[in-house]
């Protein structure tokens, strides 16, 4: 993975994960991009069910507009469905939807674009569901529209999928679908320009963090010492493999933290951060090997 705060590059604003009238949100596809163009994003992907838009016109220099879908394929444990949101697919349907989520997954990487899977802990997914396929470069660490039941994070997910040796990062998205489910998860993305192919091989290398608002300034490791720099925080979590890591805490409100470190040794392979800033606001770094 390349550690987006080592490398040169902007950083864009993006939600990965966006519904329209043209499936089950509420709201029709030029005023979905609009509120989020207003609102200061500077990439959105639409991600309708099963489905496509036509977004000509919608992207210029400043926005971008990515061509996607939320596909269902079904998951050997149970009748149950996956959820893979595909990005930078073609506006035709590139696969069959009697596919099975290997080929769909396929389809897609061989095209250009990239799978994210969707709200872990919305699905009910355990470790098996999550390793049956291969392919995908995310997961998402937080859905907005998941917050109406309770199971909006999916870090604990995402640790099971990193202590199997699967190296895949993590995305925030609101998934939204009607109002509430709004401007609340979001990746900064480190990429060269503000193109499809450059904002694509961000995520495909793991250029990004995920966000609800809280801020990541730095994070990287030298040797063994794994430090990071973020925004005035109440908690910052040095993450790895079983009982290995360690959490910092600030004192009060008023004596926040702004960086911590964390030594670790050659046993714990990898390690990721999270940070819970003042208003109580998360941030999660991706993992870094260790080498």
């Amino acid at each position: 993975m390349v550690n987006p705060f080592s490398i040169g590059g902007k950083w864009f604003k993006a939600n990965l994960h966006a519904h329209t009238t043209t499936s089950d949100g509420d709201t029709v596809l030029a005023e979905r991009i609009r509120q989020y163009r207003d609102k200061g994003y500077d990439v959105l992907a639409i991600t309708d069910h099963d489905t496509t838009n036509d977004l000509t016109g919608f992207s210029d220099k400043d926005f971008l507009v990515m061509q996607g879908m939320e596909t269902h394929p079904p998951c050997p444990f149970g009748g149950d469905l996956y959820h893979l949101v595909c990005l930078n697919i073609p506006q035709r349907m590139p696969f069959s939807l009697k596919a099975d989520a290997e080929t769909r997954v396929s389809l897609i990487k061989h095209g250009g674009g990239i799978v994210i899977l969707a709200h872990p802990y919305w699905c009910g997914y355990n470790i098996n569901h999550m390793l049956a396929i291969d392919g995908y470069c995310a997961i998402e660490v937080f859905n907005a529209t998941s917050t109406k039941n309770g199971k909006a994070y999916s870090s604990v997910h995402w640790d099971s999928l990193l202590a199997a040796g699967r190296m895949v990062g993590a995305v925030a998205s609101d998934d939204c679908h009607r109002g509430r489910d709004m401007f609340m998860g979001y990746t900064m993305i480190k990429a060269a320009a503000l193109t499809s192919q450059d904002i694509i091989e961000a995520l495909s290398s793991g250029a990004y963090y995920a966000s609800t608002g809280g801020v990541i300034e730095d994070f990287g490791i030298n040797g063994f010492n794994a430090t990071i720099r973020c925004q005035p925080a109440m908690e910052i979590h040095f993450i790895s493999r079983r009982s290995t890591g360690r959490s910092f805490y600030a004192e009060s409100a008023d004596k926040p933290l702004t960086s911590a470190e964390c030594e670790l040794s050659a046993l714990d392979r990898y390690v990721r951060a999270e940070i819970v800033d003042v208003n109580g606001n998360r941030a999660w770094a991706n993992p870094i090997v260790l080498r």
